[in-house]
């Protein structure tokens, strides 16, 4: 398993790294970057920015970032780094702070797919099944794009895998080592983001479920699970009271009554299958993983179990979400969380391919990549801002009056729908269209003018659009091009990098490529079921 960690971790690490923005920590990330930069320099959380920019001041009258300790702590290694290399070489800033600001996040994506293959290698599944269904995970899923981008998603996604897989281990082999695995994963899991409190609860319950029968082995593995959770749950109180002076506050209550309170069934439609914003449509191979499931269920009870108990409840609380699409972002943000455990069902589909179903997985694993591609080649606010102004423009400024966060004379209401409906359900501004739409008049070199010609709301209207403020702001979004473009002056540690990157992927694609075909054959169906 460690010769496949490595192998896995190498190639995808440098993958994400090669492939991150060039773009600085923007919206929801900017504080979590700005209170890691605080703690590594100055010992401080406190900060300059308010984001929300409507927050109220936390202790002392001082702003501080609204997210949970965990996303600070993710990106307190790359502050780190940047500090550092800013004191031996502040000329080099202009290149290293993008790519530091994107270190951690390419790390953790590494890391998710190195607990998806030890999660299918647990459930029974060969190396080389593994391995396949890993690679598409990495590739042609979105989080290939949150890898690349500072939000907390990233880290959301390899907790919430973490302590998924450690659930199942754990209730099928109630050691020391593995309660203080699980407790470690859920402890890490609540400092990412607090809602998911829902899964810890399921992950307590199908553990409990499990040893129900065997009681004294329950309540060690809840004396060793509170060893490793116990620091990290007081760690998150302790944070809620130095920025607000109780540990049950977390800087969330004041948008709790705006945001929340949505239709179920609005939510779970617009993240699954609305036209635009669609999971399926930016994660291709869930589409095989939901043909997967029914046998994967099958012939393992417990998996099913953990997937309702974990996934189910959560996934319900973001349908209430008014913004459930998560915007802006590419494809429903508030889903990346979930994809890895959802896409568990594609090794049972991959063990069951005939000739034809290689053709069908390799067309929707090609499909996957292309969008994975496009997400990648430009910030995602580009085309949101184009598409909202167009909206504007075209369908009438909306009234805000009413918004559910108030507009207080901005113009805009953020990812309210008012600004955003047009992103979520109208085909003229479907966003992977749109992408590609921006991408070929980025490389054309067209005007705001000219490139309209093709837009994709040009299907429905001849009218003729004003993207002077918006338009001229989209760039190809890669950090090579800060030391060929941006900054030339750091050409020489811009290809000291390049080199590393593709020297990384190159080691660690051969390694896993040997792995891969000297895999282990598939263990006998009754080896691999696991009692209810």
């Amino acid at each position: 398993m460690r010769a496949w960690s490595i192998a896995i971790f190498v190639a995808v690490f440098s993958l994400y790294w090669l492939s991150s923005s060039r773009e600085p920590a923007w919206g929801d990330a900017r504080p979590m970057w700005e209170v890691a930069d605080r703690l590594v320099q100055h010992g401080a959380i406190d900060i300059k920015t308010r984001w929300p920019d409507d927050m109220p001041p936390g202790r002392s009258g001082k702003t501080y970032g609204i997210t949970p300790i965990g996303p600070v702590l993710m990106h307190a290694p790359g502050a780190a780094l940047t500090a550092v290399m800013h004191t031996a070489a502040p000329e080099q800033g202009v290149l290293l702070r993008p790519l530091f600001t994107h270190l951690a996040p390419a790390a953790l994506g590494a890391l998710a797919c190195v607990l998806f293959f030890g999660l299918l290698r647990d459930l029974g599944r060969t190396a080389r099944t593994a391995s396949l269904a890993t690679a598409i995970l990495a590739c042609s899923t979105t989080l290939w794009i949150y890898a690349r981008m500072p939000y907390s998603e990233i880290l959301q996604l390899t907790c919430f895998l973490g302590l998924f897989r450690q659930t199942l281990r754990t209730a099928e082999d109630p050691t020391k080592k593995n309660a203080l695995w699980l407790g470690f994963w859920a402890g890490a899991l609540f400092n990412s983001k607090y809602v998911f409190s829902l899964a810890i609860a399921g992950a307590a319950l199908v553990v409990g479920w499990a040893l129900r029968k065997r009681r004294p082995e329950l309540v060690r593995v809840l004396a060793w699970s509170a060893v490793t959770a116990g620091p990290l749950f007081v760690l998150a109180l302790a944070y809620n009271y130095l920025r607000w002076s109780s540990i049950t506050k977390t800087g969330y209550e004041p948008y709790l009554s705006w945001y929340f309170g949505g239709s179920i069934f609005d939510g779970a439609w617009g993240m699954l299958a609305s036209p635009n914003k669609s999971a399926l449509l930016y994660s291709p191979p869930l589409v095989l993983a939901l043909l997967g499931w029914p046998a994967a269920i099958r012939e393992n009870r417990r998996l099913g179990l953990a997937l309702l108990v974990l996934v189910v409840p959560t996934f319900i609380v973001y349908c209430t979400y008014r913004s459930w699409s998560g915007d802006y972002a590419w494809g429903p943000r508030f889903f990346v969380w979930a994809l890895p455990v959802l896409l568990v069902g594609l090794a049972w589909f991959i063990d069951q391919m005939s000739r034809w179903r290689r053709a069908f997985v390799a067309a929707v694993v090609a499909l996957g990549i292309a969008v994975q591609l496009l997400g990648a080649s430009l910030y995602w606010d580009h085309f949101i801002r184009i598409a909202i102004e167009v909206k504007n423009q075209w369908l009438g400024n909306p009234n805000r009056s009413g918004a559910y966060i108030p507009e207080r004379g901005r113009g805009h209401c953020d990812s309210c729908f008012e600004d955003t409906y047009e992103l979520l359900w109208t085909p003229a501004f479907q966003p992977i269209a749109g992408q590609w739409w921006l991408v070929k008049s980025l490389a054309r070199g067209d005007d705001a003018v000219s490139a309209q010609v093709d837009a994709p709301w040009r299907r429905y209207t001849s009218l003729q659009m004003n993207l002077a403020a918006t338009y001229p702001r989209a760039r190809i979004d890669w950090w090579g091009l800060l030391w060929m473009k941006d900054a030339t002056r750091t050409w020489l540690t811009g290809l000291g990098f390049l080199l590393v990157m593709v020297g990384g992927i190159a080691f660690g694609v051969w390694r896993w490529i040997r792995l891969h075909r000297s895999g282990i054959p598939a263990p006998d169906a009754e080896s691999r079921a696991e009692p209810a």
